[in-house]
Formats: structure tokens, sequence, C-alpha cells
């Protein structure tokens, strides 16, 4: 088959390998291999140290319902609906405005932390659902506390998977099998829910071991790596070795927390 202009001759090969097993079991193992270490994981971690992980995961099953319906439904269609550069600003911009925003809530957390420390009455400092500051009017964020990281979750992955490679994957399944979209749709959501699962519990395992104004300082610079990269003013290189730091001085953290104990 030759590929057609939005497929990845990569994945088509991968889908081609497993094709044997029938549309529902090469759709979820292909999803599960070749999705692997993509930014939508990485959104479901950062997210779920934050929120609640069954909300993480709600949000973010959603989302990918909803991509996985209408990539099968439409096939290559669905990437031509927005124009690539109009999706490339709103998800880069979107990622430096949660950034930007966690950044603020892990500040203000800290100077909350100093006050009280020093014995000085203040209030809470933030906000559950993330949106620190008042940029929005009190009834709104008293909503958004209470479905904060699904309706995040949510509006995060429908962002950051449009062009993805898992939603490339999708279309390929849809376009390899075009007679069983049904098999497809449930091998792929099969494959999300179980990587989604797994992602979730991680990152709330995170918050277990770290404070929360540190997973918030760790989520901004990830999240404003992510839209830099998006917005192709760094190179991927350069969210690796972001990555990579925050981890080291995550896990450095916990172990010096652990051997001053």
């Amino acid at each position: 088959m030759t590929p057609l202009p939005l497929q990845d001759a990569g994945l088509q090969a991968l889908i081609e390998q497993y094709a044997g097993y029938g549309p529902l079991a090469a759709s979820f193992l292909v999803n599960l291999l070749a999705t692997f270490g993509d930014k939508g994981q990485l959104v479901v971690v950062t997210l779920a140290s934050r929120y609640d992980a069954k909300k993480v995961f709600a949000g973010s099953m959603t989302a990918f319902g909803l991509w996985s319906a209408l990539e099968v439904l439409f096939g290559q269609a669905v990437l031509s609906v927005v124009p690539a550069g109009v999706m490339t600003l709103l998800t880069g911009g979107l990622f430096l405005l949660f950034g930007l925003w966690t950044a603020k809530s892990a500040l203000d957390r800290a100077r909350v932390d100093r006050e009280e420390s020093s014995g000085l009455a203040l209030g809470d400092g933030g906000l559950d659902a993330g949106l620190t500051g008042r940029l929005l009017p009190d009834a709104v964020l008293a909503r958004m506390g209470a479905h904060g990281g699904v309706l995040t979750s949510f509006v995060f992955i429908m962002f950051a998977e449009f062009g993805d490679k898992t939603q490339l994957l999708t279309i390929n399944l849809s376009i390899t099998y075009p007679d069983a979209p049904v098999s497809v749709f449930l091998g792929v959501m099969a494959a999300l829910a179980l990587r989604t699962s797994v992602d979730a519990v991680i990152g709330e395992r995170v918050e277990r071991f770290l404070p929360t104004m540190l997973i918030e300082a760790a989520a901004a610079v990830v999240f404003l790596a992510f839209g830099l990269l998006v917005l192709g003013v760094v190179p991927a290189w350069v969210l690796l070795v972001t990555l990579a730091a925050v981890v080291l001085a995550l896990v450095g953290w916990v172990l010096r927390e652990r051997l001053a104990d």
C-alpha cells in the first residue's frame, strides 16, 4: 500500500507487522508500542501530579475518545479542519499560558509558606484548579476548583494531540482497516486507557513524595519548555535536557530529604 500524503511510512510499517492479528488486536498493540513517550503521556503525568488522578484520567480519555472517533470516521480530513499554523499557535500558547499560571501558583505558595512559618495569618494562597490569582471571576474559579482536573486535562489533550503521533497512527489504522472502524476504535481506546491509567497513577504517586510547591515549579518548567518547542523557539533537544534536569532535581530533593530523616 502506498502511503497517502498524511500517512507516516514508519507507522504504516509497524501496522503491517501486526496486521495478521486483526484490526482490534493490531490497533491495540501498535498504539501501545508506537506512542510510548509521546507528549500526551507527559501531559497526563504532569497534570496527575497536581490534580486527582481519576479526574485527569476522565478528562484525558474524553479527549482521546473524541479525537479517536473523529480520526476513525473522517481519516485524514480531520487534520485539514484547522490550519496547522493556527493550531500550532493555539497549542504553544496554551502550554505557555498554563506554564506561567503554574509558575505564579508556585511562587504564591512559596510566599505563603514563608509567611506562615513566620507566624503570619494568611489565606489559602491559591486555588485547587491551578488558575491562581484573580484572573477570572470568583464564581468561575469556584466551579473550576471542583472540576479543574477534568477540564484542564480535556483541554490540554485536545490541543496536544492535534497532528501528534497518536492521531496519525489512528488515521493510518482507519485507512488500513476501512471495513472495521469499530474494532480500530476499540483497540485504540483500550491501549490509550491502559497507558493513561498508568501515567495518571505515576503522576499521583509523585505528589506523595514531593511538596506541592515543588511539583508546581517543575510542572511550570515542563509546560513552558513544551510551549517553546511547539512554537519552534527551541529545538527538541532543549526539551529533553529540560526534562532530564527536572527529573534529576526532583530525585535529588527526595534523596536529600530521605538522608536528612
